[in-house]
């Protein structure tokens, strides 16, 4: 008799038969397999207890070494790359801070309860266990620190005092100045202050900093507890305006930036393609109306922007630093994520609003202690955090969301859980008679969308954009005969998926 290594007992038919005849050996036989059977089974269901470091990051499209970028300054989120899975093709559901969010935190799409009207999500939802709520049923302790929700009233509603918001440091004015010059402009024309600054601080006294530095604090009263912890993070930079201390800008030379190399419109746009970025123009100094931009603004802009790339990227890596220190890394998963994408004078455009792959494409870190690191190709939504989540930790999660755990993906390099990603946007979001939605869909080769009338059914306007041709989506090629049966591949997806509207995609 002999056990292999999958705990098979395998006995020669001779060898069984006569020695089935004596009991003792038959009660010795018995034993050891009730003991090998009790000892695999205690191995099975053992299951290790996971951490969670939740990470969200306003603004930031993939602007980072770890997908390509090698301008930019991002050394902290590339060394964490380097232990994770990083999904090349991950996509928000909607390019606007509070929807995608929302999306997130209860793994339902933007149209599902009218999400996509950004308002707050436990009135549209009161009764979803929000994914925070997973692991604070479970025994974790839960903490959150700056941007997960959009709205206050969410954060106070699901984290209550185990919530740092921005009102807990009042060095900053306004929307977030710390410059003498800026807090004078604050009240002129818009009321929001200039777009940027960079005053010689220290990086506390911006509110990144200083929430990196509580939760280097929680970290520590976490590894004391010892109990498991879900501890959420959300940095604001690189989010309007672009103000981050002055050592970050020295790290880069204005002269040396790109400007955008397609600043114009597509060819064949349509009337739902334009947005004149009014959440940037609304600053002060920002040409109003439908002026350009001089190169100079472009070139302070970009400045900016990768300023508070490096910024943030600066305070997370104090964070991670931490979790090393105190050993909790070994167990804790970090999810490191960005709630949509920016333009930086693409198109002639600027911020988000839009479908167009910068918009919607956006970095998805995930790193499993034990697990591999590569670079995933699967498509990946931000829907699939929650579920990727409550697998990870052997969560129950509600049987009602719509995600998909990316664990596939995770275990296994060149595992497809998606084959294309789904994001889509609202025009006139709060008037249902005038209410258009853009649905889009990319796959490998390429972005569809399709704007539809929602209280007609009328289809007003399509674009398809070839990525093997055209990767900065210039040319709408949706016109065109030859593509008719793409626009059929294209649309027949988009109605399997959009549960909710799919008899309206049918309507023409």
């Amino acid at each position: 008799m002999f056990i292999d290594c999958k705990l098979r007992v395998v006995i020669p038919f001779k060898l069984m038969k006569s020695i089935a005849k004596h009991f003792a050996f038959r009660l010795l036989l018995i034993l050891t397999l009730a003991l090998f059977i009790e000892s695999h089974s205690y191995a099975t269901d053992k299951k290790q207890v996971f951490n969670v470091l939740f990470v969200a990051v306003d603004d930031l499209r993939p602007e980072l070494g770890c997908y390509g970028n090698q301008e930019i300054k991002s050394p902290n989120i590339d060394a964490l790359a380097s232990e994770s899975v990083v999904f090349k093709r991950a996509y928000c559901q909607q390019a606007i801070c509070m929807a995608s969010r929302a999306s997130i935190m209860t793994g339902m799409l933007p149209e599902t309860a009218e999400l996509f009207r950004c308002g707050p999500v436990n009135e549209a939802y009161p009764e979803q266990a929000k994914l925070d709520d997973i692991f604070r049923d479970n025994g974790y302790q839960v903490k959150a620190f700056g941007k997960i929700y959009h709205h206050a009233e969410d954060h106070l509603k699901q984290f209550g005092n185990e919530w740092l918001g921005e009102n807990s440091h009042s060095e900053e004015q306004g929307r977030g100045y710390l410059d003498p010059k800026s807090i004078s402009r604050i009240y002129d024309d818009s009321g929001r202050g200039p777009a940027f600054e960079s005053p010689d601080v220290n990086d506390t006294c911006y509110f990144d900093g200083y929430q990196a530095e509580q939760a280097v604090d929680a970290i520590e009263g976490f590894a004391k507890a010892g109990k498991p912890f879900f501890l959420a993070v959300g940095f604001k930079k690189p989010h309007l305006p672009f103000n981050a201390p002055q050592k970050y800008w020295d790290l880069y030379r204005q002269d040396e930036f790109d400007l955008a190399a397609n600043p114009y419109l597509p060819k064949n746009y349509t009337q739902h393609t334009i947005y004149n970025f009014g959440e940037l123009r609304n600053y002060n100094g920002i040409p109003k109306g439908k002026e350009p931009f001089s190169e100079e603004l472009q070139r302070n802009l970009i400045h900016g922007y990768y300023a508070c790339v490096s910024y943030m990227d600066a305070q997370l890596g104090k964070i991670l630093q931490k979790l090393k220190e105190t050993g909790l890394d070994k167990n804790t998963v970090v999810v490191l994520w960005g709630d949509h994408g920016w333009k930086l004078g693409e198109h002639g455009m600027w911020c988000k609003h839009t479908n167009f792959e910068l918009d919607t494409h956006v970095p998805l870190i995930i790193k499993v202690p034990g697990q591999d690191a590569f670079e995933s190709d699967s498509f990946a939504e931000l829907i699939d955090i929650y579920p990727t989540l409550a697998d990870i930790c052997n969560l129950e999660a509600p049987a009602n969301i719509q995600g998909e755990s990316l664990m596939p993906a995770i275990k296994k390099s060149g595992k497809y859980v998606r084959t294309e990603a789904y994001s889509m946007y609202p025009h006139y979001r709060d008037n249902r008679k005038q209410l258009v939605i853009g649905y889009s869909l990319v796959n490998k080769r390429y972005r569809y969308i399709r704007w539809v009338h929602i209280e007609t059914g009328k289809v007003e306007a399509e674009e398809l954009y070839d990525h093997s041709t055209d990767p900065d989506e210039n040319v709408n090629i949706a016109g065109s005969d030859e593509n008719s049966e793409v626009l059929a591949e294209m649309t027949s997806l988009l109605k399997k998926r959009w549960v909710m509207d799919a008899t309206i995609l049918e309507r023409e």
